[in-house]
């Protein structure tokens, strides 16, 4: 009989399927769970320290070594425990990977569609949590830009626009996605949205921040500008 095959989902939320059935799992055996598909293969004492901070040493321990042995017996096969590491089977398949391993797999359309699909983890608040959260928006970000970026150079305004919208409802005031999106606009010669997207930006940058639009974000419309 073949391992199981494991799907692990953190991009809008945790999950975890084995062989095509969601599975219920405890709150402190997912956090372990996360923790060893976003970091790879850790150290008992550092994990257990990583996930219960607040807890004395031997608490702490103790919570890890509860939380091995939910695993070990609810997810037999899920996780590896050699020589005081923990880490995931090499059959766990983690939705991160369809996002930044673009050599081995998606189209570009489902490359987008899970760029675009959601935060990491949303509703947890652990300090590592947070942290890893912030990298993943702004790796998301630089893939976006990139992708709006090569679709602009090949002509594909309408997919370049796709991409820097999603760019933008991740941080609607990022610099290089505001130019991005005025780029696209001035290309299809579209001046009114470029006008628009522009007046927007600055709006929404002073009252944010009481401050002007980037003098290179307001170069690419000043000669519009003049004649509007």
């Amino acid at each position: 009989m073949g391992a199981n095959l494991w799907e692990l989902q953190l991009i809008g939320g945790w999950r975890l399927r084995c062989d095509g059935r969601y599975l219920k799992v405890g709150l402190r055996q997912q956090r372990l769970i996360a923790a060893l598909a976003l970091l790879g293969s850790q150290p008992r004492p550092f994990l257990a320290g990583l996930l219960w901070p607040d807890s004395t040493d031997a608490q702490a321990s103790g919570s890890l070594r509860e939380a091995i042995w939910a695993i070990s017996r609810q997810l037999p096969g899920l996780m590896t425990n050699d020589d005081g590491r923990l880490e995931l089977a090499d059959t766990v398949h983690l939705d991160l990977s369809d996002i930044w391993d673009t050599a081995a797999g998606p189209s570009e359309r489902n490359r987008m569609d899970l760029l675009a699909r959601g935060e990491l983890l949303p509703g947890w608040y652990d300090d590592w949590v947070l942290y890893e959260q912030e990298q993943f928006r702004f790796r998301r970000l630089a893939a976006l830009e990139t992708m709006a970026e090569d679709r602009l150079a090949c002509g594909d305004a309408s997919g370049a626009l796709e991409a820097v919208r999603a760019a933008l409802r991740i941080d609607p005031l990022h610099g290089n996605a505001m130019r991005l999106l005025l780029r696209v606009h001035l290309s299809e010669g579209n001046h009114a949205g470029a006008l628009s997207a522009y007046r927007d930006f600055s709006s929404r940058m002073q009252a944010e921040f009481g401050a002007s639009l980037p003098a290179d974000i307001s170069g690419l419309i000043r000669p519009l500008l003049v004649h509007s």
